[in-house]
């Protein structure tokens, strides 16, 4: 729609749960999700639960009462069978970007973040057109390199690419030092620089509950300082970010600015950035939503 030359996809690309659907003795299938229980009766009403629970980024899993009381009890095929729904899902986005994207001569760069399992790597690597950027410099146009990477600082939930900040810091240095020209170059770095308005999340207790403060969440900056310290030093092009879905937003730092596209995947919204850009500097930006 918008014709643009390169599309980023900076990470978090895998659902947070699996939804049996399961198939009563009666032919009738029944799914419990969002507090709610949804009943298909027919073969179009099943397709259409289907839709409805990967339009929220989870994924729907027809099975029986059998299989069902079987996976429960078994967490490591339970783990391994919801591994390969994720690479499953991440390979047919690759699919349709061959399909809808590789004959626009747009470049396409499509990286996991902190939250993302390492085998959907596999499923970025299947083709010849999808570019997985992580830990790279690569060229995101004729004028502009890009280093990437989808790590964030550690987190609460100690996410599959969460690392100890010296360990992130070391990642970015690695990048850094193989640019060729730093003030047309791109951070494609999943996690914000820390305390900007880019990485605010709620603050959370012991218990993992939100904290309030005047009634209100109270919210706190949550980036990398690893992050921060590489975009003062290098001083890029741009930055762009996510992690933070609640953050989306700009700001700069120094002579970079920085974007966060935000995520509302769970409630079927898209978000993303338009950036506009010349050789020396942003012309613009625009945050859509779909």
């Amino acid at each position: 729609m918008h014709k643009v030359d390169v599309i980023v996809v900076g990470g978090d690309i895998t659902g947070k749960a699996m939804v049996p659907i399961i198939e009563r003795p009666d032919g009738i299938h029944e799914a419990y999700f969002f507090a709610t229980t949804h009943i298909a009766k027919t073969r179009e009403e099943l397709d259409e639960l289907q839709k409805r629970i990967s339009h929220v980024g989870f994924y729907p899993y027809p099975t029986t009462r059998e299989e069902y009381e079987r996976l429960k009890n078994d967490q490591s095929k339970l783990d391994s069978l919801f591994a390969q729904i994720m690479v499953n899902r991440v390979a047919d986005w690759v699919r349709l970007a061959e399909q809808h994207l590789k004959e626009t001569n747009a470049k396409f760069f499509f990286m996991a973040g902190n939250d993302d399992i390492y085998d959907v790597d596999k499923a970025l690597a299947l083709s010849d057109y999808v570019v997985n950027p992580e830990g790279k410099v690569v060229e995101a146009d004729e004028d502009h390199e890009m280093i990437s990477t989808g790590h964030t600082n550690m987190t609460p939930w100690q996410c599959p690419r969460d690392l100890p900040e010296d360990k992130l810091a070391e990642i970015i240095e690695n990048m850094t030092s193989q640019v060729k020209d730093m003030s047309r170059c791109i951070f494609n770095l999943h996690c914000p620089p820390f305390n900007t308005k880019l990485d605010l999340a709620p603050k959370l207790d012991k218990d993992m509950k939100y904290v309030h403060k005047g009634g209100q969440i109270e919210m706190i900056p949550v980036g990398s300082e690893s992050v921060r310290a590489a975009i003062e030093k290098h001083q890029p092009f741009l930055g762009l970010h996510g992690h933070i879905h609640e953050s989306r937003g700009f700001d700069k730092l120094g002579r970079t600015l920085l974007l966060n596209a935000g995520s509302e995947y769970a409630e079927g919204i898209l978000r993303a950035v338009i950036v506009n850009m010349d050789k020396d500097k942003v012309k613009g930006y625009l945050f859509i939503s779909g």
